[in-house]
């Protein structure tokens, strides 16, 4: 199929497709990679009146500081999984950004693109959730800086206005020695996940003084397990605590049934991937100490 007849538009600056997106409202969508976007239009899932490219705004690049990461809008998946600075501050955006689709797809898709189109299961919108970040939303009333706990409605939805465009994405790091880890199951290699989840570690000694659990499959957004994260404050992980974790995250998710999974294979799955997940977190953890 091809898509429906459409209004092609260039932004030129940043100003500018905040300008042609208020003069055009809701019938307008912004184009960047166009990964996700062109293969919904073609099946007519998605029916802009008009097309803003974006695409060649200089809205790419990855900034590192102390505690936090920027990235531009526009950086393209495959520079999370490339960059040397990145890959050395915080090695769990190359481990997740691996399981996005294909390499074809990680050199043209873009991370405020996947963060926009809000695919329940997607990699960048979990890290977004896991590292408490926060997207800068433009519009020619300013910037919007909206966490992510905010941003995601459900699935395909987010608290976007019609005339705000996603121009960077800030994810915070722990402040002391931390570990992380990343897992995911898909029926073939770079298809959407039927489960994932994320974790972060950060120790000080044997002790953990913080922990994030991230869930994708769970529900039509990225969970959070915050009641098992404040569980494992003050001790050690081991074994047995990291299969209690995940027990107890399985048991507090809905999780939903599918064509490609039941409801209660995705609760095993993120019980499985978390209790995995915090032991290798917590490892490596201590090997950064």
């Amino acid at each position: 199929m091809k898509p429906c007849a459409f209004e092609y538009m260039r932004a030129e600056t940043v100003e500018h497709a905040c300008a042609l997106l208020t003069e055009h409202g809701e019938e307008a969508r912004l184009l960047a990679g166009g990964q996700s976007l062109i293969p919904m239009m073609n099946l007519r899932l998605a029916r802009p009146a008009t097309l803003i490219d974006v695409g060649r705004l200089p809205l790419t690049g990855i900034s590192i500081a102390a505690r936090s990461v920027r990235i531009g809008a526009l950086t393209r998946h495959c520079e999370l999984v490339e960059n040397p600075e990145l890959r050395k501050t915080a090695p769990i955006f190359a481990e997740a950004a691996r399981y996005i689709a294909h390499p074809t797809i990680r050199r043209h898709g873009t991370a405020g693109g996947s963060v926009a189109n809000a695919d329940p299961t997607a990699e960048i919108p979990g890290l977004l959730s896991l590292m408490d970040g926060h997207v800068e939303a433009t519009s020619q009333s300013g910037i919007r800086q909206i966490p992510a706990h905010e941003l995601f409605r459900g699935a395909f939805s987010t608290s976007l206005k019609p005339d705000e465009m996603i121009t960077a994405l800030h994810f915070q790091v722990p402040a002391g020695t931390w570990g992380a880890n990343f897992l995911e199951l898909a029926e073939r290699e770079g298809d959407f996940a039927v489960a994932a989840v994320g974790a972060i570690v950060e120790r000080n000694g044997d002790r953990v003084t913080t922990a994030r659990i991230m869930l994708l499959g769970a529900d039509s957004v990225p969970v959070r397990a915050q009641a098992v994260e404040a569980s494992l404050i003050g001790a050690p992980i081991t074994d047995a605590i990291a299969t209690k974790a995940g027990a107890d995250v399985a048991a507090a998710q809905r999780c939903y049934s599918d064509i490609r999974a039941t409801a209660d294979y995705r609760r095993h799955l993120l019980a499985q991937f978390t209790r995995r997940a915090l032991l290798s977190a917590y490892e490596r953890a201590g090997a950064a100490a």
